[in-house]
């Protein structure tokens, strides 16, 4: 397994970013540098379902220039190799995703600050323009700094109605968070404190704005 660690990065003549394997690196630099370097994986998936009703997937890593490929050429280069499978396999593909790994800024805190679990968990309800449904947005391990004194949600924080404002308002004007149907998020709902993956979860803290 020690083969298939990875080490050390850097950025080949296509722009790309590249990285080597760890034994290589350590046996043989120079060659890790010629011969085992390749990119950080997007991964292309397809769900297959037979005619028997099973499923299963197939997936392979892709590389390409992140500077100037659009998520509408990824889905094309998706959709592409998916009618090439489709050629060649009984079963239907049924969908699949891609997936981008994706490296936090340097500006975010390097350690985990010493206060709550991600099991104790906020959890933001918000409204949609189109039905009544709530969709939830949850705050792993939350700050204490962003309660009140008696330990409800604090909507007036300036940090967490910051966080509340551009999930209303979107990124840039192009990006918009959505219900999982779709719709647009108008307002919050209610905001409340829980513990995740125990049983008889119970919402004691409920704040509406």
């Amino acid at each position: 397994m020690d083969n298939y660690k990875l080490a050390g990065t850097k950025v080949d003549n296509r722009g790309r970013v590249r990285t080597a394997r760890r034994a290589d690196a350590q046996v043989a630099p120079s060659l890790a540098m010629e011969r085992t370097w390749f990119a950080d994986p997007t991964i292309f998936s397809y769900s297959l379902l037979d005619d028997t009703g099973w499923k299963n997937l197939t997936n392979f890593p892709v590389a390409y220039d992140g500077a100037t490929e659009t998520v509408d050429a990824l889905i094309g280069a998706w959709l592409s190799y998916g009618g090439l499978l489709n050629a060649i396999t009984d079963a239907e593909i049924v969908g699949g995703s891609i997936l981008i790994p994706l490296i936090k800024d340097g500006s975010w805190k390097a350690t985990p600050a010493e206060g709550n679990n991600v099991n104790q968990v906020m959890n933001l309800n918000f409204n949609n323009d189109f039905n009544s449904y709530a969709t939830s947005i949850l705050i792993p391990a939350y700050k204490e700094g962003t309660l009140t004194p008696g330990g409800e949600p604090d909507l007036a924080d300036t940090a967490l109605a910051a966080f509340i404002t551009a999930i209303l308002t979107g990124y840039s004007a192009e990006v918009f968070p959505n219900s999982t149907s779709l719709h647009d998020l108008n307002a919050l709902r209610d905001a409340f404190l829980t513990v995740r993956k125990v049983r008889q979860q119970k919402a004691t803290t409920i704040v509406r704005p």
